[in-house]
C-alpha cells in the first residue's frame, strides 16, 4: 500500500471517530535547530481533542502522526518526529500550535533502549488493526482509539523526567 493510501485510510479512520480534529499535510517550522539549513517541514496528520475526545479523556495535547511505508528502518522516522516535536505548526486559522507527541504509522510497538529514548521524547509508533488504532510511547500504551469513537487513555505521565537518570 502506498503512502498516500495509508494516510487516507488512517484520517477517514479518525475522522470518523469524532474524537480529533484531523489536520493533513500541516506546515511546521523549527523553533530551534543546530541545522543551518533547516527550513520549513510539513506532517502527515496533526490531531487536535475536539469536545468529544476532551470529554473521553485526552486531555494530553496535539498528536503528531508521519505515515512511512511499511518494512523501512524506523531510525530515520524517529528522528524525524524527533525534530518535529521541536517545531511550531501552523493551523489553517493561522494560530501555531505545538504538539505534545509523535508517532509513526504503521509501526509494531519498540522495545528495549531505543524504546526508552523514544518513551522519554515523547514520540512513538501506531498501529491500526481490527478497527483498533493503539498508540504506543516505546513499550507504554499511550492510546487507544476504538471504531465507534470510543478512547481508552494509557499512561501519558512518560517523559516528564529532565536531567540525571537513576
Amino acid at each position: 500500500m502506498l503512502e498516500a493510501d495509508l494516510e487516507d485510510s488512517l484520517a477517514g479512520f479518525l475522522d470518523a471517530t469524532a474524537l480529533f480534529r484531523v489536520f493533513r499535510q500541516v506546515i511546521g517550522r523549527p523553533l530551534w535547530t543546530a541545522c543551518p539549513n533547516a527550513g520549513r517541514v510539513r506532517c502527515d496528520l496533526l490531531l487536535l481533542s475536539s469536545q468529544r475526545g476532551l470529554g473521553a479523556g485526552w486531555t494530553h495535547g496535539p498528536i503528531l502522526i508521519e505515515v512511512k511505508r511499511p518494512g523501512e528502518p524506523i531510525g530515520p522516522a524517529l528522528s524525524q518526529m524527533m525534530d518535529y516535536l521541536r517545531c511550531s505548526w501552523l493551523l489553517p486559522n493561522g494560530v501555531p500550535i505545538m504538539a505534545s507527541w509523535a508517532f509513526v504509522y504503521p509501526a509494531d510497538r519498540m522495545h528495549g533502549p531505543l524504546a526508552s529514548v523514544c518513551a522519554q521524547n515523547r514520540i512513538g509508533t501506531a498501529h491500526l488493526a481490527a478497527g483498533e488504532l493503539d498508540l504506543y510511547c516505546g513499550e507504554q500504551r499511550v492510546l487507544t482509539v476504538l471504531e465507534g469513537g470510543v478512547l481508552r487513555v494509557g499512561d501519558t505521565r512518560i517523559g516528564l523526567r529532565y536531567g540525571h537518570r537513576s
